[in-house]
Parts: C-alpha cells; structure tokens; sequence
C-alpha cells in the first residue's frame, strides 16, 4: 500500500514537472469549484494537487480526477506516458460550467482578449483590467465581482461574441443543455466561504440525463470518428488526434474564415452520421459548439423609432484641384434622391458638400462622437471622384476608404458595437471601361470620349478588421462607373429605386442590392458599348431589414 501511494505521488511530481505554468493554472482554474479556498495564489500543480488530496478528491485509489484534468486539458502524450486512459472514467468532477469558460478561452487570441478588456472597462475596476491577465484570470475577476456564473452568462456573451462572433454557438449550447439541471458533482458548496462562487445552476434533472451527459464528455478522444464534430474540413484531415474532449476547438490564425467556407454537403454529412449511433455519441455531440444550426439567419434589431445618423458627402466642384478632375455634373440629382429616400426610411439626413481630404475626415470624426445608442445602424454615402485605393477630396487629397471606415468601427464608436455600418460608395474603382446618355468621368485620366463622365475607385483596403459593416460599391474593381449629367449615377439612383420597392416587401438589404446589380448590369451607353457592375462587400453577421416607412407610399420619393 505504501508502495502504491509513493508511485502515486510521483505520479504527481512528474505531471509537476511536465506542464509548463499557463498550463498548471489551465488545472487551477478548472478546480475552482472543487476546492472551498481562494486559489489566486496556487501556481504549482503539486500544491493543487496537495489541496486535492486533503478534500479526498485526489488519491492513489482514485485518479480520475487527474484523467479528467489532463484529458480536459489536451495532454494526451502525458496520460499515454501515465498509463491513464479516458476510457476508464466513470464519473465526473469538472462541472460543464467551468469548462465552457476553459474552452472559450482556448479559442481567445491575445487580440481578441485586448478587445474583451477594452469592452469591460465599465464592467470592471481600471486596476484589474490594467494587469497582464490571462482570460481565465479575467473570468475569474468577473466571477468575483458578481458579472460572470453558469446561470449569468450574458454580459460575458454579449462582449465575446462582438468580438469572437463565432463562439456564439458554443455559449448558446451550453445555455441549452445546462437548462435541463445540475449533476450532483456540480453542486455547490454549502459552506463555502464568501470569496467562492456559485457559479452552477440549481434546477432538478432527470438522473439519465446527468449520467449521459457527464459520460460522454470524454467519447470524443477514444471515439473521434463516431463523434463526428462539426469542424472546419483542414481542420479534421490535419487535427483529428487533438480534437478535444467536450467542445472542439480551432488551432491557427484564421478561424472565422475556415467557418465561413465550411460547405452546405459537411452540415449534411453531419445531419445524416446521426443515424445509428450510439446515445452517447448523439449526446455528445448535441453539446457541440460548433454545431450548424437549423434556425433562420438572424437580423440586426430595428425595433425604434429612429433609424439613425445618414450623411451625405457630395464632392461637385474640384476646379481648386492640382489634379485635373471635372466638375461631377448630375450629382446633386443623387444627393436630392437619397435625402428623401433615407428621410423615407426613417434616418436623420445631413449633407457636407464640396469636402477637402481633411473636411471629409473631420466629417467622419464629428459623425463617430454623436450618440448612437438609440440608433438602428449608421449610414454614409460618399460621392465623389475616386482613384485606385480611395476617393478624392476636392483639394485632389486622397482618402482612402479604410480611413472613412475605422472612425465607425467598435473600437472608435462603442455605441455602434453589434449595429451595422452601412457605406454606399459612388466613385470609380479604376479607368478600365466596361464601354456605356452624356456621362462625365470621376476618374483622374483624360482618356475618355468628351460625352462619358465615370465614378470610381479601387479599395484594396475596403474592409477593415471590424465586424457589422457593408460597404456598397458603384462598380467592380479596375473599372468606371457612369453618371449622367441630368439624371444622376446609374447606382445611386438604380439603389434609390429598389429600396422604395422592396423595402415595403420586408426584403432584406443584400438582396435589395443583388436587385440593384441586376438592373444596373442591364443599362448600358447609347452606344450600346458601355457596362457597369456594381458590388457589395461586407462582414455583417446577420440580415438587414428594415421597417416598413409608416407612410408607404413612394410616390413622393420621385
């Protein structure tokens, strides 16, 4: 017997010796529910395991509390080395609450952490968020002052998934399944002191249930084929040994793109590997995070009265220009056509004219500082000259498209967090013709017939990293767009037009735009030589819709 607890503690000093120290707090953090002590200043795993071992969690006759933490963990190597095999548990002791938090956690770069303080900073003290904390440190900071536990999750959620949009789906799942109950083993304390946490929910549950779903959390490692995850295609042809226990979890920098690109036949193959499996592999992967859902796409809120902010920025004169631009005749039969459509539509409208490199910034700049809390979403439309990477001031200073964009982005403009940022864009996107009634070019060459006048510019940098915006373009890259000098813009006012007809339809916006792209692709020059093709670009996560204008009715639009 002797023998045995000494084999056991060496056991110990070896798993010590073979984690480095984020990963000795990985098993600090994941016992905080276990042990009735502030565990802050714990930093070796023998110390941990020391206070384990005095509650009678931990023995020589019972390890699978270690199997459990190392197999939580990932440190399949050491359990091989150990001799511990997940196959062996039969119960288990980390609640499902703490190891949501272990996998959100996983999945948070640096980046994303910087963001999560930023958005906190009146959630919790300066002096905290001012220390070099990991996210397990924040959560627990969070749970000390009360903003964070298994039945309070949505200040947490509503912050992460602004920032790590696809980490929705894991929290979502655990909200589903933690619904049904608690097992015994996350109870909490009775006698815990006031530091500690309750941090588990307290509704009853059938005792199937907790059986199943407490047991097949470890199916995955020995099982991965029948498991089935939903991942990323590269992800499961090159990982599929490090696939975790209970929620997957992507390695690498690009992860919301290899989700984006996950195709409609893996959700299918996914539905159809349900069929005759076990019950706890579909119980299993019920608690999949990443499991595609079945539920319509989601809307951004347009509940309120108040849509919100519309500016206009309409550049006509350039005649103070040192490059020769023309005057863009027919633009403010653009400008007048989108004031009562977005007036319509239920925005306030403001117009700046004739703006210099440095007016149109400081428009942008005035536009972030007002309040957006009681606004929909945000709108701006740029007309002007462009050139290959930006638009034109009058001056002929260069703005790039990225620089009108960041003042609105969640890190400048707080109150536009989860609202989108829509940008409607006449300009040229270079001064190729894709050859089209008297048009003027806003492109800086002279290369163009006398009649023909076109907008456009080329974003390279069109989208920035933020999520929620859209960003409509005249026309594709490389090329002109047209602008008739009675008539106005062939986009702008194609785009005024669809919004007036479909908007009463309840049709989204990006459907309103392919609208848009179908009508403008079918005009073409007298001629009958000159194209245009517009085109969106976005990182809107959900649908825009917006209300139906209580006075319906176009006729005075026109």
């Amino acid at each position: 017997m002797e023998e045995q607890v000494m084999g056991f503690q060496e056991m110990l000093l070896e798993v010590q010796k073979s984690l480095r120290q984020d990963e000795v707090l990985d098993l600090v953090f994941l016992c905080t529910d276990l042990l009735r002590k502030d565990l802050s200043r714990v930093d070796t795993a023998t110390e941990l395991f020391s206070l384990l071992q005095k509650e009678d969690l931990l023995s020589s006759n019972d390890t699978t509390l270690l199997q459990e933490l190392l197999t939580i963990t990932r440190q399949k190597s050491l359990l091989q080395k150990l001799c511990l095999q997940c196959s062996q548990l039969s119960v288990c002791h980390i609640s499902m609450y703490r190891r949501l938090l272990f996998e959100l956690a996983e999945n948070i770069s640096e980046d994303n952490l910087r963001d999560i303080k930023f958005l906190l900073f009146k959630t919790l003290p300066p002096k905290i968020l001012d220390k070099d904390l990991t996210m397990l440190q924040l959560f627990r900071e969070m749970e000390k002052g009360g903003h964070l536990a298994a039945d309070n999750l949505d200040t947490i959620e509503r912050i992460i998934v602004r920032v790590v949009p696809y980490l929705k789906s894991t929290i979502s799942q655990f909200k589903e399944n933690s619904g049904a109950g608690t097992s015994p083993q996350e109870t909490p304390w009775e006698n815990r002191t006031s530091f500690q946490d309750f941090s588990v929910t307290k509704r009853p549950v059938q005792p199937e249930t907790i059986h199943q779903n407490m047991n097949t959390a470890f199916t995955a490692e020995q099982g991965l084929e029948s498991a089935e995850m939903l991942c990323p295609p590269s992800f499961l042809s090159s990982h599929q040994s490090e696939i975790p226990t209970l929620v997957s979890s992507f390695s690498g920098d690009n992860v919301e793109g290899q989700i984006a690109n996950l195709s409609i036949n893996d959700t299918s193959n996914q539905a159809q590997s349900h069929h005759g499996r076990s019950t706890e592999e579909v119980s299993m992967s019920s608690f999949d995070p990443y499991q595609q859902s079945t539920s319509e796409v989601e809307k951004y809120t347009m509940t309120g009265n108040w849509r919100g902010f519309c500016m206009i920025v309409n550049n006509y004169d350039f005649s103070n220009s040192p490059i020769k631009l023309n005057y863009r005749g027919g633009t403010d039969t653009d400008e007048k056509r989108l004031l009562k459509v977005f007036k319509w539509l239920g925005f306030t409208t403001e117009v700046v004219r004739d703006c210099s490199r440095e007016r149109m910034l400081k428009a942008l700049q005035d536009l972030k500082s007002r309040d957006h809390g009681e606004a929909d979403c945000v709108v701006c439309c740029v007309l002007s000259h462009g050139y290959e990477g930006g638009v034109y001031g009058v001056d002929g200073g260069k703005v790039k498209l990225k620089e009108l964009m960041e003042p609105l982005d969640g890190y400048h403009c707080p109150t536009l967090i989860d609202k989108p940022k829509i940008f409607f864009i006449q300009a040229c996107r270079g001064i190729e013709r894709q050859r089209v009634v008297f048009l003027q070019s806003d492109s800086e060459s002279n290369s163009m017939e006398p009649e023909l006048f076109s907008d456009a510019i080329v974003p390279r940098e069109s989208v920035p990293a933020g999520a929620d915006f859209l960003m409509s373009m005249a026309t594709v890259p490389n090329f002109v767009s047209y602008r008739e000098t009675v008539n106005g813009t062939w986009f702008i006012q194609t785009l005024c037009k669809s919004l007036e007809q479909l908007v009463p339809r309840g049709t989204d916006l990006m459907s309103i735009l392919t609208q848009v792209n179908n009508e403008v692709s079918k005009k073409t020059s007298r001629s009958g030589l000159e194209k245009q093709m517009p085109q969106p670009e976005f990182t809107l996560r959900k649908l825009i819709i917006f209300p139906v204008p209580s006075d319906i009715s176009t006729s005075s639009l026109i």
